[in-house]
C-alpha cells in the first residue's frame, strides 16, 4: 500500500485504526471482514478501492456535520455531546425490561416502542449467534427485540446483516456503538436503499471496544478453556449493591455438548476489567472523540453518578436528538411506564468523565505525537492544541497506549502456554507504573494484588 493513488481507507487500514464495522464492505463488494490475530474483525480490499466516505476512521465528513443535517433544527448543541432536544436519568418502570437490560433498560424500551407504533417492522441489534459469540442479528418480533438486549463487550460486524435487508421494503431501528452509527449514517448520505431501510439508529455510550481476548480472558480465570467458551453475560446484576459492583458469568459446552453456566463472578474479583486499563483495546478506539452517539436519534448509556450509582437494578443517562423519541419518552414518562428525570449537559459529562478525559484530552496527546513522528492519523475535531495537558496526564496517556498493545501479543503468548498466570505476570509491572501515573500506588496495586489472590482462590478450589 505504497504510492501516490493509495487511499485513505488503505491508511486506515495499514495504520491499525480500523474497528472491522463492515461499512466498507456494504459498500464495496470488493471488502471483506474477516477477524485478524488478536481476534478482532478487520477490513480486507481485494482489489482497489476508495470507499473513503463511509469509514467513521477515513471520512472527512465528522459527526458534527453528519448531526447538522439531521438534527439542527429543534435541538441545542453543546461540544461534548453534540446536538440534542432533551437528557434525561432514570430507568423504565414497566415490568420485563429493566431486570433484563445492563441498566435501566431504555434501550430496549424505545425500541419496543418504535415497534408497536408501526415506527419500525424491526430491530439490527447484536445478539448471540449460533456456536459462541455474538453477532448483529435481526430482530423482528417484540420477545426478539427483549431478549437481545444487555451490553456486549465483543467485537461484531454489521455488513452481512444490513446487506440481507436491502430492498425486503422493510424499516428498521440500528443499535450501536458511536462509529458504527456513524458510519451507517454515511452510508445512508451514499445509498438510497439505506437510508429507506434504516429509520432510526440507537447509540450507546462507549468506553472502547475489546476483541475476542476480552471474553476468553474472563473465560480463563475460571478454568474455561477459550475453546470451550460459548458466551459471556457481562451484566449480571447484583442485589443490595451498587449498580457498577456488577458480575461476569460464563457460559461454556462440555465436551459431550451439554452448555453449562459458571457461577456469576464479581467484576471486582477478575483480573483485567478495570477499563482504564485498556486491555485488548483496539487502536481505532483511541482515534475517536464521540463518546455520546451525536449522530444518532437517540444516545443511551450508564449513569455512573452518586445519585443514582447505589440502585442496584441500574439508571440509564439519555441523549434524545428526534422529536419522535423524545415524545415517545414523553408519554411513557407521564402513563409510569417511566421513572426519568430532566437533567444537564454537565451531568451527561459527569456520568462518563474519564471516558471524556482519554478521549479528548487524551486525543490531543495522541495527534501531537503522531505530527511530530509525520505518522498519518485520522482527522478529528479535537486537534493537538485543544487542551493544555500536563507531563503527568501525557505520561499516563501514552502508558495507557502500550498497556493495549502489550496485552494483545501477551495473551496470545497466555493461550499458547495454556497459563492465565503468565499473562497477570507479564501485565504487572505494565499495571503497576499505570497506577503510580495515575496517582494510587498503593490503592491500585492492592486491588491488582487481591485479584491474584482471587484467581489463585479459584484455581485452588477447582483442583481440591
Amino acid at each position: 500500500m505504497t504510492g501516490k493513488n493509495i487511499s485513505k481507507l488503505e491508511k486506515v487500514i495499514s495504520g491499525g485504526y480500523c474497528i472491522g464495522c463492515g461499512g466498507c464492505a456494504v459498500d464495496d463488494n470488493n471488502i471483506t471482514i474477516r477477524d485478524d490475530i488478536f481476534g478482532m474483525p478487520q477490513a480486507e480490499i481485494e482489489r482497489n478501492s476508495f470507499s473513503d466516505e463511509i469509514c467513521p476512521f477515513a471520512s472527512t465528513i465528522s459527526e458534527d456535520e453528519i448531526s447538522d443535517r439531521l438534527y439542527k433544527q429543534n435541538t441545542s448543541y453543546d461540544e461534548r455531546i453534540g446536538r440534542y432536544i432533551s437528557n434525561y436519568i432514570g430507568f423504565v418502570a414497566e415490568p420485563g425490561y429493566r431486570d433484563s437490560g445492563s441498566s435501566g433498560g431504555m434501550v430496549s424500551w424505545v425500541l419496543a416502542q418504535l415497534f408497536l407504533r408501526g415506527e419500525i417492522d424491526g430491530v439490527i441489534h447484536v445478539g448471540t449467534q449460533r456456536g459462541s459469540g455474538y453477532a448483529y442479528r435481526v430482530s423482528e418480533t417484540l420477545d426478539e427485540i427483549v431478549e437481545n438486549s444487555k451490553s456486549r463487550y465483543y467485537p461484531v460486524h454489521y455488513d452481512e446483516v444490513l446487506k440481507s435487508i436491502l430492498g425486503n421494503g422493510k424499516k428498521y431501528a440500528f443499535v450501536g456503538v458511536p462509529c458504527f452509527v456513524k458510519s451507517v449514517r454515511l452510508l445512508s448520505l451514499k445509498n438510497e436503499d439505506i437510508a429507506k431501510s434504516v429509520k432510526y439508529c440507537i447509540a450507546i455510550f462507549c468506553g472502547h471496544m475489546k476483541t475476542k481476548a476480552f471474553s476468553e480472558m474472563i473465560s480463563m480465570q475460571q478454568g474455561i478453556s477459550p475453546s470451550k467458551l460459548k458466551s459471556v453475560d457481562f451484566r449480571v446484576k447484583t442485589k443490595h449493591l451498587p449498580a457498577s459492583n456488577y458480575n461476569n458469568q460464563v457460559c461454556y459446552t462440555e465436551s459431550t455438548g451439554e452448555e453449562r453456566y459458571c457461577e456469576p463472578v464479581p467484576i471486582s474479583d477478575l483480573y483485567g476489567l478495570d477499563w482504564g486499563l485498556g486491555y485488548f483495546k483496539p487502536r481505532a478506539c483511541d482515534w475517536c472523540d464521540d463518546i455520546a452517539g451525536e449522530t444518532a436519534d437517540l444516545s443511551c448509556g450508564d449513569a455512573w453518578l452518586p445519585e443514582v450509582v447505589n440502585d442496584p437494578h441500574g439508571n440509564n443517562i439519555l441523549i434524545t436528538r428526534n422529536l419522535l423519541i423524545d415524545s415517545i419518552i414523553n408519554d411513557g414518562i407521564e402513563n409510569g411506564s417511566l421513572v426519568l428525570s430532566s437533567t444537564n449537559v454537565e451531568k451527561v459529562y459527569e456520568s462518563q468523565a474519564g471516558n471524556y478525559r482519554h478521549r479528548r484530552e487524551g486525543l490531543s496527546v495522541r495527534i501531537a505525537d503522531a505530527n511530530k513522528s509525520k505518522t498519518w492519523a485520522p482527522a478529528k475535531r479535537t486537534n493537538a492544541s485543544s487542551f493544555e495537558v500536563s507531563a503527568r496526564r501525557q505520561a499516563l496517556y501514552r502508558h495507557r497506549g502500550k498497556i493495549s498493545i502489550r496485552s494483545h501479543s501477551a495473551f496470545i503468548e497466555a493461550k499458547n502456554r495454556n497459563s492465565f498466570l503468565f499473562f497477570m505476570i507479564k501485565m504487572l509491572p505494565y499495571e503497576i507504573f499505570y497506577h503510580f501515573l495515575n496517582r494510587r500506588p498503593i490503592r491500585g496495586t492492592v486491588k491488582t494484588l487481591y485479584q491474584y489472590g482471587q484467581y489463585a482462590k479459584r484455581v485452588f478450589s477447582a483442583s481440591s
